[in-house]
């Protein structure tokens, strides 16, 4: 019987499909939507998709003041990061690839620093923001996360081949 192990690298991450460094920095700087795990008080996980800017090694978030995330993260820093595409859903001959960052966030409420941020992610996502956004933005408070990286699950599967 043949070693078919290399089949793993074509349905999860493995040594032989993982992003180096710089291919997982590229790859985070492109305009994609993440999804964010935090932990819930009852135990659950609560995730949702979200923007994010990626810079200087952290990602940077800005949430409106009455996302349960921040409650979730007041209690508990832990966070988990997921960023991918996976173009099989139109084209089966097209492969994956996908970040998972299990990091700790730091909550930031100094408003110069939480208005730089959010500007940061308004640019990225929208470009030009209309002034009826800007209202519909700011009219609960905002926070900005700041997440640090502690560990990654990066992998590209077209390194399968």
């Amino acid at each position: 019987m043949s070693d078919r192990s290399f089949l793993l690298d074509l349905t999860t991450a493995t040594k032989r499909n993982a992003l180096s460094p710089e291919e997982r920095e590229e790859f985070l700087s492109r305009k994609l939507v993440a999804r964010m795990a935090t932990q819930r008080a009852d135990g659950w996980p609560h995730v949702t998709p979200i923007w994010y800017v990626w810079e200087d090694g952290h990602f940077l978030l800005s949430l409106g003041n009455s996302r349960r995330h921040l409650a979730n993260l007041r209690r508990d820093p832990h966070v988990t990061m997921c960023v991918d595409v996976d173009p099989r859903v139109d084209d089966p001959t097209k492969t994956p690839r996908s970040v998972v960052c299990f990091g700790l966030a730091e909550l930031v409420e100094d408003e110069p620093r939480v208005r730089e941020v959010t500007e940061k992610m308004e640019l990225r996502y929208l470009g030009a923001v209309p002034p009826e956004f800007e209202e519909a933005l700011w009219f609960e408070g905002r926070t900005a996360v700041v997440i640090e990286p502690k560990r990654w699950l990066a992998w590209d599967q077209s390194k399968a081949s």
